[in-house]
């Protein structure tokens, strides 16, 4: 009996012991686990804050005492990219309309666009520069007591989406004063009367710009562009525009429509946390900029300084100097003109150009041309492009320049005032990691660019 009892009590106390390491075996677990969910919700919390909280208020740059921070530059680099797969797939649409001969130029420019996206930081950094301009056109219009209501605003977004509560307003049409032309009896010596321009002539083979025009065909026209990170077609103008165009309804415009457009937008575009407010703000900024500009340039005149001159186009500089040396000899322009110019749109008109402003020709010869001063006057050989050129002077005017060419006069004039505002600043700082907050995203599919690097028609 002693014996038994003896036996209870010994497994009794081992019953306990391993109860006890059991209960602090369970506790340890117990701890531990909560150690470790701890920890993972921290790490979670820790990524949301970083990512939420943290990184988006990070500074990539600072102008006076505003901070752009990581959170709108990424944004505004991700609608950027929007736009230029956009238009590198509606150009590249173009092309293959037009065909390989005819749309080439529209290859080109969607190539442009693509090689854009695969330059990220290029994009990242003219995105930069764009919203440091912002600030300072925001500060310069604030000093002036320039402002833009919240109708303004409206007003803008709703053309932007092709809206107009008013009707579509009509284009006023402004006629475009052009100089009765007199000529002094040098310039008509050195041009007979039948060759006397009224308005440039323009040789085939004179060096000028020709890109203007084919972008002033496509800015008119839309097309259907298929959203790549989506799949899902979107309307979008071939031109870059603020917001996609929105497809034509049979139906009136209406205001219910425009809203439902406008919630489209914002559903598109909330995956790359770019809101509506921000495109407000853009158009905001464009407005203060568009007043902006008018004060600035309140005193440039729509005239411009315009040289009429004949040139005669060779191969090399030797058959240039030798016509040059013709010419000192006696010998007659017209005649040499007729003789030697490759230029075979006015070769035989003693290669009259007409008259032309600083940008009509290409840079080297344009400087060559407006650096003469004598009617007769003959340059030195001027190589471009297009070969080596003989320059004479014949006269120099000042002209009444075109709507389109005043407003581009202004620009210029707006844009080196407004580049002279920031280089006179010494409170412009851009962070040295600001490249680490470059989206890469969205990305153009790798068909659709493969489709356009190789002109696959």
């Amino acid at each position: 009996m002693a014996n038994e009892k003896q036996s209870n009590k010994t497994l009794t106390k081992k019953h306990l012991a391993r109860k006890q390491r059991e209960e602090r075996q369970t506790k340890t677990i117990i701890i531990i686990t909560i150690v470790i969910a701890v920890a993972v919700v921290g790490l979670i919390a820790y990524g949301l804050i970083q990512s939420k909280i943290i990184r988006p208020n990070h500074p990539v740059a600072k102008v006076g005492d505003q901070v752009i921070n990581a959170g709108e530059f990424e944004s505004r680099v991700k609608y950027t990219r929007v736009q230029l797969i956009d238009q590198a797939y509606t150009y590249y649409q173009y092309y293959q309309i037009y065909g390989a001969e005819l749309g080439k130029s529209f290859l080109n420019y969607a190539q442009s666009y693509a090689y854009q996206l695969q330059d990220s930081e290029t994009v990242g950094s003219q995105v930069l520069d764009d919203l440091i301009y912002e600030v300072i056109i925001r500060e310069e219009a604030a000093a002036r007591g320039i402002t833009v209501t919240d109708e303004e605003i409206d007003a803008a977004l709703q053309s932007s989406f092709g809206y107009y509560p008013d009707g579509t307003p009509t284009p006023a049409m402004t006629a475009t004063v052009q100089p009765t032309p007199t000529y002094s009896k040098t310039e008509v010596a050195l041009v007979p009367p039948t060759s006397t321009p009224t308005e440039t002539q323009e040789p085939t083979d004179a060096p000028e710009e020709t890109e203007a025009a084919t972008e002033e065909v496509i800015a008119t026209e839309e097309t259907a562009v298929s959203d790549e990170t989506t799949g899902e077609a979107t309307e979008a103008e071939a031109t870059a525009t603020l917001v996609p165009s929105i497809t034509p309804t049979p139906t009136t415009y209406s205001t219910e429509i425009y809203a439902q457009n406008v919630k489209d937008f914002s559903d598109q575009f909330k995956d790359y946390d770019f809101t509506l407010e921000q495109l407000r703000s853009m158009f905001e900024v464009s407005l203060l900029s568009d007043k902006l500009e008018e004060e600035i340039t309140a005193d440039v005149v729509p005239v411009e300084e315009q040289v009429w001159a004949r040139h005669i186009l060779v191969a090399t500089e030797e058959e240039a100097q030798n016509i040059i040396n013709l010419l000192n000899e006696g010998g007659d322009w017209t005649e040499l003109a007729a003789e030697y110019s490759t230029d075979t749109s006015n070769k035989d008109n003693g290669g009259d150009l007409g008259w032309f402003n600083t940008t009509d020709m290409v840079q080297a010869f344009s400087d060559a041309a407006f650096a003469l001063d004598t009617p007769g006057q003959i340059s030195e050989p001027v190589q471009t492009d297009f070969g080596w050129h003989i320059i004479q002077f014949v006269g120099r005017r000042e002209a009444q320049m075109s709507t389109a060419d005043f407003q581009n006069k202004k620009d210029k004039v707006y844009n080196e005032w407004l580049a002279e505002v920031r280089d006179g600043r010494d409170d412009i700082e851009i962070f040295d990691d600001w490249t680490e907050y470059v989206p890469t995203t969205p990305a153009m599919s790798t068909s659709l660019m493969s489709a356009i690097m190789l002109g696959n028609y």
